[in-house]
Formats: C-alpha cells, structure tokens, sequence
C-alpha cells in the first residue's frame, strides 16, 4: 500500500501566487518488513562511463530504471520547472525548519584527467546518490547517474540517466532565489555563461521572473555566446542578446548569473563597480564575493546546512569543507517565511551563494520519478532476481 502525505506542513502554495500553485503531495510508502540493499556501480577507469554490476535485496518492489531517451520530454518540456521549483523551495523550507539531513560530498581520480564526483545525501524525505564527473567537457555516455533510495528500508526506488538534467541540481535552487531575491519588477537578466548551465538557469529564471523582458549573454566564446543567443531567444520567446564583453553584459542588470564554468573563488565579473546597486547576483562557485566589500549582502539557502559526513577531493578541488555563512548572512528561507525583508533597501545589491553541498538531489529525484510513473516512463527491472 501506498498513502499520500503532504510535502510540507506550510505547503508552499501559501507562499506563491495561485497562477504558480502546481505542487502535489508526494507518495511514500508506508508498512513493509525491513529490507536489505547491496549496490555495486562500476565506472570505466578512464571515461567515467557506468556499468551496473551486481545488486542484491531480499523482497520489496522492483526499482525503475529511466533513460535518457525516457525522460527526454520531461527534459525538453518548460513549464514542468514549476513543480520542481515549488519542490525544492518546501525541500529548503523542512531543512530550515531543522531536517538538515547528512551528506558525503567527494571525488576520485580517473586515467583521462577527469576527476569521479559523487554526493550522497540523507533526510527524512529519503536518501539519493549522484554521480557525473566534473572536470573534462564533450560528449560522455552513461555519465551523469542520480540514483533514488528509500530512506527507510535503504532500497533503490531509481536509477536515473541525468544526461540533460544533471544541471538542475544548480539551476533550480537558484531560481528559487531568484523568486524571492530578485528585486522588485526586474526586468533585465543577464547570463554569464553559455554552456548546459546557463541555459539550464535560463529556462528556471524564465519561470520565475514575470517581468523579464530582455536577456543578454557573455561569455569567453564569441561563437558560443552568439549560438547561444540565437538558440534560447528561439527556444524561449525571449529576447536574448550576445554581448561583447562583460562590463556591458552586467550594466544596469537587475539579475546576474554567474552560471559559466569558472575555478571556485574566481571573480565572475573581475571589476565590481560595474555592477548597478540594487542587482541581484546569483553565484555557484563564489563567484560574486568581490561585490561584498562594496557593501552587498550575502545571502544563503539556509544556515541549516546537512551535516557533511565527509568531503575530500582526489584533485585537491575544495580542499576544505565549506566554511560556515558568516552570522550576518541573509537566509532566503527567512525571507520565504516572510521574517526578513529580501534588502534593507532598494540599493542594496544582494548575492546569492549556492556553493555548498545542500541536498537538492532528493526532491529534484523525487520529481523525476513521480514524472515518470505518471507518464508510464522507464522499465522496471529486479537487480537481485
């Protein structure tokens, strides 16, 4: 037996306009004897490509597996963001509210260069592991995996191609800042980036960004950034324009994305005085910390972050864990409660950090599954028949 419960005890739809109000309660299951799980993934040592190898269970339903071709019009499709938006927002709000849950954020080496990344992650809401490496660009198969496990019994729920989702993991939770931080009427977005995550922060901006009515793109490419603009201003309805350089890209923008592949702690815009007061700047790598000296504030999630269990990186990448939000940071789940204005005022330029290993992958999982069981996606299969 299945029972319905809902997301959150605030569901989020008292937190959004009606136009926007499209989550649903989630399924999870109830009853059932105590199960054991043995997973075993095996990745080619110099692509990172998987190979499932050997899984064992002892009863339980047979978990679903999804492809890429399976969830390619969950990928290509707009205005599904809204439920996963919705989605991580409750996910943020149960984290706030002090189910921080656990996390295990690391990488290995692999013979190409490239470097292995997994996170496991663990709340009340269940427990997924996902893995994509992180270093070497093109075309990878069978790289990007997210894997969905029921937080009680430990059993595989999913497996899930993240081929053309994997980027959500960064776009979503940035598009619920930009819900709530973004100032008032914004009208302008600026994208620095044109590579799979720009145009990922795009598709959830446009969601969440009513007002939006030009869009300008720069990155180092003058091919890449002029595609780029010629694909989303299709794709989109919107009008997208390449910039020349990042000073004009940035002028006068009332939301900025720092969504291109840069080192972390590297400055996405290297002059900040460029940068209008009052801009919304949404980072993934600290990529907007030289606007704080200039007076903006640092917002986060949440200070109620998983505890990580463990973090370490073959490479060296983040060498130390993330640092704790300095006490005077702003927290967006305060502002979502309506506690705390989003700026102290109309000037103030506020920069939204994402770099931390927060739990996004559960709710986003879950949203894909559900997805697919509505539309009768994927294949069922047992590992340990």
């Amino acid at each position: 037996m299945r029972r319905l419960v809902p997301w959150y005890p605030c569901s989020v739809n008292s937190l959004v306009p009606a136009s926007r109000r499209r989550s649903r309660p989630r399924e999870v299951p109830s009853g059932g004897r105590p199960r054991r799980l043995f997973i075993g993934v095996e990745f080619n040592g110099s692509g990172g490509d998987a190979d499932v190898t050997q899984q064992h269970h002892e009863g339980g339903t047979m978990p679903l597996l999804l492809s890429r071709s399976d969830l390619s019009p969950l990928a290509a499709d707009d205005e599904a963001l809204d439920d996963v938006i919705d989605a991580v927002q409750e996910s943020l709000l149960r984290s706030h509210a002090g189910d921080r849950g656990e996390s295990v954020f690391a990488g290995v080496g692999l013979s190409n260069g490239d470097e292995l990344t997994s996170q496991l992650g663990a709340s009340s809401d269940g427990a997924s592991v996902r893995l994509f490496p992180r270093i070497v660009r093109g075309v990878r198969r069978n790289a990007w995996l997210g894997i969905q496990i029921d937080g009680a019994a430990g059993e595989v729920e999913s497996m899930i191609a993240l081929d053309d989702l994997n980027e959500l993991r960064t776009s979503v939770p940035a598009a619920v800042g930009v819900r709530y931080l973004a100032p008032e009427h914004a009208t302008t977005l600026t994208v620095l980036g044109s590579g799979a995550q720009a145009a990922s922060h795009l598709r959830t901006f446009v969601r969440v960004m009513p007002g939006l009515e030009t869009v300008r793109v720069w990155s180092p490419t003058k091919a890449h950034r002029d595609a780029f603009a010629d694909d989303m201003s299709e794709r989109l309805q919107v009008g997208v324009t390449a910039m020349d350089t990042v000073e004009t890209a940035v002028d006068g923008a009332d939301v900025i994305t720092a969504a291109g592949r840069t080192t972390p702690g590297e400055s996405a815009v290297p002059d900040p005085t460029v940068v209008r007061a009052g801009t919304l700047f949404v980072s993934v790598t600290a990529a907007g910390l030289n606007l704080l000296p200039l007076g903006a504030r640092l917002a986060v999630p949440t200070t109620q972050r998983p505890e990580l269990v463990a973090h370490g990186f073959a490479s060296g990448f983040l060498r130390d864990g993330p640092p704790p939000a300095p006490p005077d940071a702003l927290e967006l789940a305060e502002v979502i409660r309506n506690r705390h204005s989003a700026r102290r005022s109309p000037a103030e330029t506020v920069v939204y950090e994402l770099a931390a290993p927060y739990l996004w992958d559960l709710p986003i999982l879950t949203w894909i599954t559900d997805w697919a069981k509505r539309h009768g996606a994927g294949t069922t299969f047992d590992f340990s028949d």
